[in-house]
């Protein structure tokens, strides 16, 4: 199994919404990304799909105004640089339907990666609850309720292959998508999406701000089963919008 990182662009967002600090109005680089897995068995995996090409017109003025667009590779871009296109991705895996993860799905239109979209039960329903109501939130239903689309829904824990699974985090959104990949070379690394923003939200305990994620009690409780999963499989983190490692790790092929 050979996983690679891909770099999206990025944001411009409050560091508070990412990490609760002193200075609230203080602004920090949101990383977007992707994970690619080309697996011998299940073939070549991906692992949400960034942003919609079309997020200047498509995402709501206060989306744009609190989480401005500065930089946007879009997925095609990104899988081109590893020699594949739409055609050849098996299976897509989303952690959350929020913009900055769902945004790219319409990129896989016509394919059968769109027939096989792993996403949790939980997140699927919390998704489209939130915008049958109406409610203000980073869900935005054109990016998520595509045409054609086949969701294959899961609890809890879903196990892919020997070396690859999902479990279910409630914090950030319910159902929010984790993933635990057994490398040869690496190890086992845990992959954390939106639930654990930043090394600094590990290390340091610090909860994220802002109106999207849910509450703090949750985040701790989250927390403490991340650190207990780790600990149990020797695990490496990836963080869900960490700049320094998602610039790092992109540069690099984990296998």
């Amino acid at each position: 199994m050979k996983v690679n990182v891909l770099y999206l662009g990025k944001l411009y967002c409050k560091r508070d919404y990412l990490i609760q600090c002193g200075d609230q109005n203080a602004m920090i680089q949101s990383p977007i990304s992707a994970i690619l897995i080309r697996h011998p068995k299940l073939g070549n995996i991906l692992y949400d799909t960034g942003n919609s090409p079309y997020y200047s017109r498509e995402y709501p003025k206060s989306v744009l105004e609190t989480y401005p667009v500065e930089e946007f590779i879009s997925i095609e871009e990104a899988l081109k640089l590893h020699g594949l296109t739409a055609e050849d991705i098996d299976m897509l895996i989303l952690s959350h339907l929020h913009f900055d993860h769902a945004g790219g799905l319409r990129y896989f239109a016509g394919t059968k990666a769109l027939h096989n979209v792993l996403v949790s039960e939980s997140e699927l329903k919390h998704a489209y609850h939130h915008v049958i109501t109406g409610k203000k939130s980073a869900y935005i239903k054109p990016l998520f309720d595509v045409e054609g689309i086949r969701y294959q829904t899961w609890k809890d824990e879903l196990e892919l292959a020997d070396d690859i699974s999902l479990f279910a985090q409630n914090s950030h959104t319910p159902g929010c998508a984790g993933m635990l990949l057994k490398l040869q070379e690496q190890g086992n690394m845990i992959v954390t999406s939106d639930t654990i923003y930043t090394k600094d939200n590990f290390e340091l305990e610090l909860p994220p701000g802002g109106n999207i994620n849910a509450t703090t009690e949750e985040f701790y409780t989250n927390l403490a089963r991340i650190k207990k999963m780790q600990a149990q499989w020797n695990a490496g983190l990836i963080y869900g919008h960490d700049f320094e490692q998602i610039s790092r790790l992109s540069r690099c092929t984990l296998q």
